[in-house]
């Protein structure tokens, strides 16, 4: 089992720091697969759990909420219609109009159910899936064109010269990365205490806190690529971690609701799509938040 994950990263790694390294349009395109797969894989999970959502509408509602995120992403690089619909949507946003709009067509697909108890759980299972993956997964591009106050997502940050957007986009992967590695090792050499037995029987209170020491090492590897002062790894490295780990375990209780092991079979060694990518759904937004907040980054 630990081999085949090993080989499946030695294969994947390289793909996703490619796509980081090179920038658009080639990260968005990355995340655009992730985000159709997982929208497939949520289905699945969600009609097997017995909330039975309208599948097919659900995935194009889903998809295009999350392409409208890529496409405010990438604000300054569209032109044509969708720069005019960016403009013309700026108040809500985009992907609060889609979304809505996803709400809406759900809601009514719902009535044909004949049971309103029926209808009233497709409908909400139908929204949920569309905002965990359609709204939160573009927050892995915004993260890739955060930018310093005074320049660019292109501008050259860190003791390495990477791009700004580059460089906080190898943050977030070597988060979550090394609290996921970190998790998995001091949970299988040191874990006893189970951290929430009835949703992951497998995390331990020693593999969390494990996955938080190497998360704020990793935090410290990327503050220096960025260019960051030393002190943000003590706050960011926890903070994404902890949000990292949330992500795997709302994916878990998903899944314990399904009946399912995996949420797929796609990846050796990892299970699904959703179940490489669930840290980042949630690590993202957490990292954007706090570059915004906190450092003062533009996106």
């Amino acid at each position: 089992m630990l081999q085949t994950r090993v080989l499946t990263a030695i294969v994947l790694a390289p793909l996703v720091l490619g796509a980081v390294l090179l920038g658009e349009p080639w990260i968005s395109l990355l995340v655009g697969i992730v985000i159709f797969l997982s929208m497939v894989e949520v289905i699945s999970l969600l009609d097997a759990a017995g909330y039975e959502p309208p599948q097919v509408l659900m995935l194009i509602a889903g998809f295009v909420t999350g392409a409208a995120g890529l496409v405010a992403a990438n604000n300054g690089l569209v032109g044509g219609a969708l720069n005019d619909l960016l403009r013309a949507t700026s108040t809500p946003g985009l992907s609060i109009v889609v979304f809505a709009a996803a709400v809406l067509l759900i809601g009514v697909a719902s009535f044909t159910r004949s049971d309103p108890r029926v209808g009233f759980q497709s409908w909400a299972a139908g929204i949920f899936g569309v905002a965990y993956v359609g709204l939160l997964a573009p927050f892995v591009v915004v993260v890739a064109h955060l930018a310093p106050p005074d320049g660019s997502a292109a501008t050259e940050v860190g003791a390495l010269g990477l791009r700004s957007g580059a460089a906080w986009a190898i943050m977030l992967v070597v988060l979550v990365w090394g609290y996921d590695t970190g998790a998995y090792f001091s949970g299988r050499w040191l874990g006893r205490r189970r951290l929430i037995d009835h949703i992951s029987p497998s995390k331990t209170i020693e593999g969390l806190i494990g996955g938080l020491v190497t998360a704020t090492v990793a935090a410290g590897v990327g503050g220096w690529i960025i260019g960051l002062d030393a002190w943000h790894a003590l706050l960011v490295g926890p903070l994404v971690g902890l949000a990292a780990q949330a992500g795997d375990l709302g994916e878990s209780l998903l899944k314990r609701a399904a009946g399912r092991k995996e949420s797929g079979f796609l990846i050796p060694g990892h299970g699904g799509m959703l179940d490489r990518v669930d840290s980042f759904l949630f690590a993202a937004p957490v990292l954007a938040g706090y570059a915004l907040v906190v450092v003062g980054a533009v996106a």
